[in-house]
């Protein structure tokens, strides 16, 4: 049972805390950080646990206090936690708002993370892991070469820096590169092998646009099988590795390819449920067996969460020829 010890001030003795038993209001934990002066890495270790608790209130409240400008003065010669705080919580708001559909408050989640990487650089403007979060979120916001000056900013003085070699493997597909996408997907390998599935899923992508179909394949095989192990349910990389394989399936053009590809669509969706691809081809297929409410609840679902052109014409095309065939 993993816990973390606080150390209580002028004493010996410790508070432990459970960490798969961290009390569901945060501010009890946070009044014993607060208490006990504790070092900002158990902040961190603690806010990190609610987070893959799925606790994100309580993660937040963490981390926003343990910014505040109050820990701000008293742990003033503490940089690299401070620094560490404020880039998670710059990822965070910068997921927030790659995800949200609204504009008005992906903007807002944008701001806040841009607010929180500049606290961090006025600490150590040299930080790689600040540059890299910078670049991501430029990335979020579709700023792709301002995005490509940050990641280079990090390789220029570490070129094994996994997470900028990452960063600029997007860039480049991003850019329609995909050669030089796909040597640095296969860079990143090479530097650690121990990489997470996505990185392989970028390399499936990348071979997809070059038509190596079935290298793509593999690599999209891959992926569920680096995370055979772990739950589907909070990990979204897979739902995008089945998907992939059931387009494949799909552009085969065989009744059991067409079977194995709606098979997987359907496994996706129901790990996921607004995954605008999934949601697309779903709705083509019950389409073609007449049951338009099916259709327009899916194909309604996928406008409302989609961010990418494409993918949204082909919701379109599916709700208009839907109604179409109702006239």
């Amino acid at each position: 049972m993993a816990s973390v010890y606080i150390p209580v001030q002028n004493s010996e003795e410790e508070v432990r805390v459970v960490l798969d038993q961290l009390p569901r209001d945060a501010s009890d934990i946070l009044d014993i950080l607060k208490a006990e002066q504790a070092p900002l890495d158990l902040w961190l270790i603690i806010a990190r646990e609610y987070f893959k608790q799925g606790k994100l209130d309580q993660f937040r409240q963490i981390l926003e206090e343990g910014s505040s400008h109050e820990i701000d003065e008293y742990y003033a010669d503490v940089r690299y936690e401070r620094i560490a705080i404020l880039n998670a919580l710059g990822a965070y708001y910068s997921y927030l708002g790659k995800i949200e559909t609204r504009q008005r408050e992906k903007e807002e989640y944008f701001i806040q993370a841009t607010k929180h990487y500049n606290k961090a650089s006025r600490i150590d403007m040299h930080e790689p892991s600040t540059w890299v979060g910078k670049g991501q979120l430029l990335l979020a916001k579709g700023e792709v070469e301002q995005a490509s000056a940050a990641f280079r900013i990090v390789l220029e003085g570490d070129r094994d820096n996994v997470s900028a070699i990452l960063g600029q493997a997007c860039v480049e597909y991003n850019r329609g590169h995909y050669n030089e996408s796909l040597a640095l997907y296969k860079r990143a390998l090479q530097v650690y092998p121990d990489c997470p599935g996505a990185v392989r899923l970028g390399i499936g992508h990348c071979h997809y646009k070059l038509g190596r179909f079935e290298k793509a394949r593999q690599a999209f095989e891959r992926v569920l099988q680096a995370s055979f192990m772990k739950t589907f349910v909070l990990d979204p990389e897979n739902v995008e590795a089945l998907v992939a394989l059931a387009v494949l399936d799909l552009q085969a053009n065989e009744a059991a390819g067409t079977r194995k590809g709606m098979e997987k669509m359907q496994r996706a969706f129901e790990i996921y449920p607004y995954c605008a691809m999934a949601l697309n081809y779903l709705a083509n297929h019950f389409f073609f067996t007449g049951q338009h409410f099916v259709v327009e609840q899916l194909t309604e679902t996928a406008l409302a969460v989609a961010n990418h052109g494409p993918t949204k014409s082909h919701s379109f095309y599916n709700l208009a020829r839907s109604y179409h065939s109702k006239v």
